[in-house]
């Protein structure tokens, strides 16, 4: 008669050798999942790039140029400083959207507190193709009374601090593609299209400006949440950004006059920091990004000439930013790229001679 053998149980050190095994295992997976994530997050992102870089020369080959990164008439307090995205609509399939904005009305008011709720429709929405999947705040940040939507992606200005052609003594005209009042045709991009940067990614802030908040406390709390000012939001209190030097003596401290962590909210408004950069630093650079004059649309002439900036890219991808080129190509751009070449890359006529294995 056949009789049933004993089995012979786990003891308890193999047990352990199985769960240390299994455990080095998960951790050895474990970043390699987070890293095809990631890759794959990125991809998405260049996906969006390249949209709104399609977006940009349709509206060139139907206007000859490309969009103005903000638009300014130059009214003392109906400035109507719509930024370059609120055009672009029609050309990444938001028709709808573009067709509720009232354009003869200022973008950047308080719509709890004043008569301009007819924009507030926009101001709200999101578009799936301004948001970088890598960045997962908030699709609505609060400033005063109101929410506004955000997006990731910002406009080239130039290498240089102002976002005016026509700024105060001592500064140069901007040098990039998407500044005020910009109407830059393809034959003006004398660097070459291949070599020159349009559009650029950010980090979105998430506190935003609610109504009562404190800048300095915010600034503190996390200063690179956001962007510092030269001066305090008000009319005459908003001196330029005009040169390195300057840079550092009026943004490079810790009780800066004022403070907004509104960094890529309110894609439809053109202005510093909310959906405007420039090419002064490299990207992600660990030092204050900041705005000089006052770009509200309720401001005047001489608060508007002084609109002035030295905000760089950022984004939640490791090592770099993705950047838009003018040919339509993107490009994954490391924080370790030379500063003489990043500013090359962002101005369209400096002449600049870049070796392709520079960037």
């Amino acid at each position: 008669m056949r009789t049933l053998r004993n089995r012979r149980a786990f003891t308890l050190i193999e047990l352990l050798v199985v769960i240390a095994i299994i455990s080095v295992l998960i951790a050895l997976l474990l970043p390699a999942v987070q890293s095809a994530r990631e890759a794959a997050r990125r991809v998405s992102c260049v996906n969006n790039l390249k949209q709104i870089g399609l977006a940009l020369h349709n509206y060139e080959s139907a206007n000859g140029v490309f969009p103005p990164g903000r638009i300014n008439t130059y009214v003392a307090g109906n400035g109507h400083c719509w930024g370059a995205y609120s055009q672009m609509l029609p050309f990444v399939e938001q028709q709808a959207i573009f067709n509720t904005m009232n354009f003869s009305m200022n973008p950047d008011p308080d719509y709890t507190t004043t008569s301009a709720v007819v924009n507030m429709t926009a101001a709200v929405v999101t578009v799936n193709a301004f948001l970088c999947p890598s960045d997962g705040g908030p699709t609505l940040v609060q400033v005063g009374g109101a929410l506004y939507s955000v997006h990731n992606y910002l406009l080239n200005v130039g290498s240089g601090y102002s976002v005016v052609q026509n700024p105060p003594a001592g500064m140069t005209p901007p040098d990039g593609i998407l500044f005020e009042n910009s109407a830059v045709r393809i034959a003006a991009i004398t660097d070459g299209t291949s070599q020159t940067v349009a559009i650029s990614e950010t980090i979105r802030s998430t506190a935003g400006a609610p109504t009562g908040f404190s800048p300095l406390a915010m600034f503190k709390q996390d200063p690179l949440g956001g962007f510092v000012l030269t001066g305090n939001n008000t009319a005459g209190n908003g001196p330029p950004i005009i040169s390195d030097a300057d840079y550092e003596s009026r943004c490079l401290t810790n009780s800066p006059p004022g403070f907004q962590p509104t960094r890529g909210v309110k894609w439809l408004y053109g202005a510093p920091g909310h959906s405007m950069y420039n090419h002064r630093r490299p990207p992600n650079d660990k030092r204050y990004d900041c705005r000089g004059g006052l770009p509200q649309s309720d401001k005047s002439a001489a608060d508007w000439q002084n609109l002035s900036l030295n905000i760089t890219s950022r984004s939640r991808h490791p090592g770099g930013v993705n950047s838009l080129f003018c040919d339509g190509h993107v490009q994954f751009i490391k924080d370790t790229i030379n500063v003489t070449t990043w500013q090359g890359l962002g101005s369209r006529n400096g002449g600049e001679v870049i070796s392709a294995d520079g960037y």
